[in-house]
């Protein structure tokens, strides 16, 4: 069971794919204070948002992914760019692909030196590959075209589950950029991978008291003390 909360919190959200998260937070200054510390967690730095697992504490950057700027959604992130280097490399030095590795890193080898040569002084070229750096020679993105912002918002956790092992993902305001036939598509198809989605809301949507989607509400109020818990269509 993994379980999100915050330090200041009485209750959590104990993290189910199963259901829909949503954190309503009324007061808009603290909104936007939980939103920035969202942030900074997710680049590595200290706060008070924090993910347990079996009671342990996880590495919150591993462990989610926060989004606020749905519209401006980028899937071209400097982590994944990392993480889909070290799997071509894992590729390339792959029974199917070593010949071809070593055949053409003979040829660059071949080309390096040659350049190197016409330099005019005395220089050491190291034959040692450095594969990583074959895939840095050329710009490594996710093209990202697509038909719909549902299906962005599906290559996006797609690709961070796979690469990144991130099971986790906070969106803010993702009702207003999905309508509910999409947000229901969009749920299924986390739930589907196992992947928990918390939705930040300054206000609980009424489809969720009565439409098909299961999930639980944290309810943080105006005067940002009182937090209740709900469940809806569990």
């Amino acid at each position: 069971m993994l379980v999100f909360k915050h330090a200041t919190w009485e209750n959590r959200f104990d993290l189910d794919a199963q259901k829909l998260s949503v954190l309503v937070v009324e007061n808009p200054a603290m909104l936007w204070k939980y939103c920035a510390e969202l942030l900074t967690q997710s680049e590595g730095q200290a706060g008070e948002f924090c993910i347990l697992k079996n009671f342990a504490e996880q590495p919150f950057d591993k462990s989610c992914h926060v989004e606020v700027n749905i519209a401006g959604l980028n899937l071209n992130t400097k982590k994944l760019q990392t993480a889909l280097i070290k799997k071509c490399v894992e590729l390339s030095i792959s029974p199917e692909f070593e010949q071809d590795l070593r055949r053409n890193s003979v040829q660059l080898y071949e080309f390096c030196k040659l350049v190197c040569q016409d330099i005019g002084y005395s220089i050491e070229l190291n034959e040692d590959v450095d594969t990583a750096g074959l895939f840095k020679l050329f710009p490594l993105s996710l093209r990202e075209s697509f038909d719909s912002l549902l299906e962005k918002l599906i290559e996006y956790v797609n690709v961070n589950a796979e690469f990144l092992k991130v099971k986790i993902f906070v969106f803010l305001f993702l009702t207003k950029f999905l309508s509910y036939n999409d947000l229901c598509k969009f749920f299924e198809h986390c739930r589907y991978q196992e992947i928990s989605i918390i939705s930040i809301e300054e206000s609980l949507p009424k489809f969720f008291e009565s439409g098909d989607i299961p999930c639980q509400g944290l309810i943080v109020d105006s005067d940002c003390i009182e937090i209740t818990k709900k469940l809806f269509n569990s």
